[in-house]
């Protein structure tokens, strides 16, 4: 009877050690924010202001990969952590160590989240998106005074049409690239004017799984904005382009699998 009384606080004594190790380890690991819950750092337009429409443009795009780049990798450190928390706390608690080893990206996707708001902002002062205005060294260099009286008298140039014109109208639709452990993903669009709508399906031949709509630039650039049709499937704003009758947009879904879905599609 004694022998079992002097086991007993040592029982007691072991179970309070580890506890409390646990408790430690879960202080000390820290685990990655999902990237749609770390928000943008503030980045001032001011440092954009001398940039051109076309610089703005093609750094918003560069931008949008970063984000999505960076965004996906977060998103697998995240998951990651979730899975060796769980693992750690009910299984294995030296698995809280291996929190350390994946590298959180919230100050770098905070940072290019800020700087994409920022030359959003500056494109929009700008008003980017309008049409640039008519050439005019045609008109007012000529060669002659009798050409430059002509010139002068002539009515000013018509703006050059929009990118997105009748013949950019139409349906842009197939599957996409992804990688080798998603399932491929179908996007379905229609252009009409300026205006886009249709549909992307993370599943070969599967049914809808976000609604699609956006505006078509005239500098060829478009904005889409994807609506999931539940917390499962991607929702957010993607920019890409439509030239020479091509639509081409890339960004990575919000599953646990975070598979990129890159699409480059010729209208039909």
């Amino acid at each position: 009877m004694q022998a079992e009384q002097q086991q007993a606080p040592a029982s007691a004594g072991a179970l309070r050690t580890v506890v409390c190790a646990l408790v430690a380890a879960s202080q000390v690991a820290a685990c990655a924010k999902g990237p749609d819950s770390i928000e943008a750092k503030y980045v001032s337009p001011h440092q954009y202001q001398n940039w051109s429409c076309d610089q703005l443009t093609e750094e918003r795009i560069r931008l949008t990969k970063e984000v999505d780049r960076v965004g996906g990798l977060q998103r697998e450190n995240a998951n990651a952590d979730t899975a060796m928390m769980a693992v750690g706390l009910i299984i294995f608690w030296p698995a809280l160590i291996g929190l350390a080893a994946t590298k959180d990206r919230k100050e770098e996707l905070g940072r290019l989240k800020g700087e994409y708001e920022a030359v959003d902002s500056s494109l929009k002062g700008k008003a980017c998106t309008l049409p640039p205005p008519g050439p005019v060294v045609a008109a007012v260099a000529p060669t002659t005074p009798v050409a430059t009286a002509v010139a002068t008298a002539a009515p000013p140039p018509a703006a050059p049409a929009p990118v997105a014109t009748a013949s950019m109208d139409g349906t842009y639709k197939g599957p996409g690239k992804t990688d080798s452990w998603c399932l491929t993903p179908t996007l379905n669009v229609a252009v009409k004017g300026s205006a886009i709508e249709g549909e992307l399906s993370e599943g070969s031949g599967a049914k809808a799984t976000s609604s699609v709509r956006g505006t078509v630039h005239p500098n060829g650039v478009i904005s889409l904005d994807f609506k999931g049709n539940d917390d499962k499937y991607f929702s957010g704003k993607v920019d890409g382009t439509l030239k020479d009758d091509m639509l081409s947009v890339s960004f990575r879904s919000k599953a646990a699998s975070a598979c990129r879905m890159e699409f480059a599609l010729k209208k039909e």
